[in-house]
């Protein structure tokens, strides 16, 4: 009890911030029979809290922490409740029955968990989170957190990815993310193994990149976002390492996808971020009242500009398939190269 009464005191300085689209909120029906109605009801809460309380966590960790979390007292879990709707209920002399809606404290919960060790929470939010598997065709099936994964290896050796605003993240070899992954399901993982890893890694968009060595110069990867379809492109590179040039296809691939949901969620405004470059300024100072003379773009934001090299953002209306022949039609060419598109 003291060790809870000394989390609660420093619960004041913790802070995470959750992306996962996890519901904190549990339906249950609780019935209870006592010396009197009103008894009945105080023990049908608890119940109540319990059911929904276990119910929460288990979207958040595994079967074993649930069953640590379980061993919390009555006093000690009342602490997690944040609301409670009472949606029907029915006393007589001496029972209680009612149908519930309860709500956890989510972030209390987290931060508990956090505390306990029963789990791993990566603090900055990921824009894309890689979940790369491998295969090499010399060998039988596939390997994601095992020894042996080169592709994995080969991308966190690059550090952070970074491709316009968008940050790429390898999956981190955890306990939590081992709990649910493995190189077997991560192609059809199931709705629920996918929230707990978006929760668990504090993850706005999951992409499982599974690649197979297909010779000395070649890779196949395969690229599959949740719920999405699988994308399949050969790399080949006769003169230098294939995974190289895998990675930056994944980057591109997965980049142009991403814009492309950016102008379908926002009512077909988006932006990218692209680079220019010039011989003298007054070219760029052209090059601007151009693009700012094609009704499609709306505006346009200059950023560093350096080594007669200029970087800017153009915000634009319409889908990139549209931007791209406003621009051809001016006599503009839109290329993507290492994270940004590349305007002549």
């Amino acid at each position: 009890m003291k060790k809870f009464c000394l989390f609660l005191a420093l619960l004041v300085a913790l802070a995470f911030n959750a992306s996962a689209e996890v519901s904190f909120e549990a339906g249950v029906s609780v019935e209870k029979e006592a010396e009197n109605s009103a008894v009945a009801k105080d023990e049908a809460m608890k119940d109540a809290y319990r059911q929904a309380f276990l119910n929460v966590a288990e979207r958040l960790t595994t079967k074993e922490n649930v069953e640590k979390l379980n061993e919390l007292k009555d006093e000690q879990l009342i602490h997690f409740i944040q609301e409670t709707d009472v949606v029907a209920e029915k006393s007589s002399g001496n029972s209680y029955r009612a149908d519930l809606n309860i709500k956890i404290n989510g972030e209390l919960l987290k931060a508990y968990m956090l505390e306990n060790e029963m789990i791993e929470v990566v603090a900055v939010p990921a824009d894309i989170l890689i979940i790369p598997t491998y295969a090499d065709t010399q060998y039988n099936g596939s390997v994601l957190f095992e020894d042996g994964n080169i592709w994995r290896q080969i991308l966190l050796s690059k550090g952070h990815i970074k491709a316009g605003s968008l940050n790429f993240d390898v999956i981190a070899d955890n306990f939590s993310n081992k709990a649910f992954l493995t190189a077997d399901n991560v192609l059809n993982m199931s709705e629920d193994t996918y929230e707990k890893i978006k929760f668990i890694n504090n993850a706005q968009n999951v992409y499982t990149v599974h690649a197979v060595r297909a010779g000395q110069n070649s890779v196949l990867l395969l690229i599959k976002p949740f719920g999405g379809s699988e994308k399949r492109i050969m790399v080949t590179d006769d003169q230098n390492d294939p995974f190289e040039k895998a990675i930056q296809e994944m980057i591109d691939y997965v980049y142009n996808l991403m814009q492309q949901k950016s102008v379908d969620e926002s009512g077909y405004q988006s932006k990218i971020y692209a680079v220019f470059k010039y011989e003298k300024l007054k070219d760029w100072m052209e090059m601007q009242k151009r693009l700012n003379a094609i009704p499609q773009i709306k505006n346009i934001e200059t950023g560093a500009m350096e080594s007669s090299k200029v970087s800017f953002a153009i915000d634009f209306s319409g889908t990139l398939e549209t931007l791209i022949g406003s621009l051809e039609s001016e006599g503009f060419s839109l290329t993507f190269d290492k994270g940004k598109y590349i305007i002549k």
